[in-house]
This record gives C-alpha cells, structure tokens and sequence, in this order.
C-alpha cells in the first residue's frame, strides 16, 4: 500500500529520500565526531549531499513511473544534472574565495575589533559528498518504488 501511495503521489518521494539523508548525515556525523550534533539534521552540506539525493531520486521515480524515454524524465533530468553540477562547481568555487578571504583576515591583526581567530565558515560540497548523496538518492527512489 505505502509503494502505491508512493507511485501515485511521486512527489513524496524527494521528500522522504532528504529526511533519509538528512538522518543518515546526523548519524554519520555523530559517529565521526564522537556526539551527537542535531544541526546537521538542518545543514545542507556534508556527506552525504542533500540536494542530489533529493533531485536523483525525483528523477529515478519519474522515470520508474513514466519510463526513461518520456520528455517529463528528460526534463527533469536535465534539470537535475544542472543542479547537481551547480551544487558541485559553484560551491567548491565559493570554498576557495572563503579560504582566501581566511588568509587575508589572518593577515590582519584586529579585525572589526575582534580577534582573527575567527574563521569564515562556508558551505562546502565536495565531489564525494555530491556523488553519494546521488548513488543513494537513486537506491532510495528504486527501493520506495
């Protein structure tokens, strides 16, 4: 019955497949880090990559329930692999600006009256966390479906 439900309402499936990873990630962090951090449940970066799960899984349901030669699965597939490459391209560039922007703090004694220990903290994704956040999103969808 869930798996009808599921085919019928395919828009759940993105959803359910993110709190998955979002748990999974909580989990995985904790276990690394030695406790439990409940910020990472709302964190977008890390491993593994929420938006790639969540647009991986919305295109392999629309091609389970519409086939893969079907312009709906072509659309969203298109969509999708930009999005992940934006996720991947675009944020390891804003990365190395942070790194830099880092340094350049560093070398100055005060800054805005605060010491420099402070650290700009960005988001990053990095190729590993992209590409398992889409191996799972892609197992999600096949085992919901």
């Amino acid at each position: 019955m869930f798996k009808t439900l599921l085919y019928r309402e395919i828009f759940l499936v993105p959803f359910i497949c993110g709190f998955f990873i979002q748990c999974l990630k909580v989990l995985i962090y904790s276990i690394v880090e030695k406790k439990v951090n409940w910020l990472r449940f709302v964190q977008a970066d890390g491993m593994p990559n929420v938006h790639s799960a969540v647009f991986a899984s919305l295109s392999t349901a629309i091609g389970i329930k519409y086939g893969v030669s079907s312009i709906l699965f072509a659309l969203v597939t298109t969509c999708s692999v930009i999005i992940i490459h934006d996720t991947m391209r675009l944020k390891g560039e804003k990365g190395k600006q942070t790194d830099l922007l880092n340094r350049i703090l560093s070398s100055i004694d005060v800054y805005d009256g605060r010491e420099t220990s402070e650290k700009l903290r960005v988001l990053q994704f990095r190729p590993l966390d992209v590409a398992s956040g889409t191996i799972l999103g892609i197992l999600g969808a096949f085992l919901m479906l």
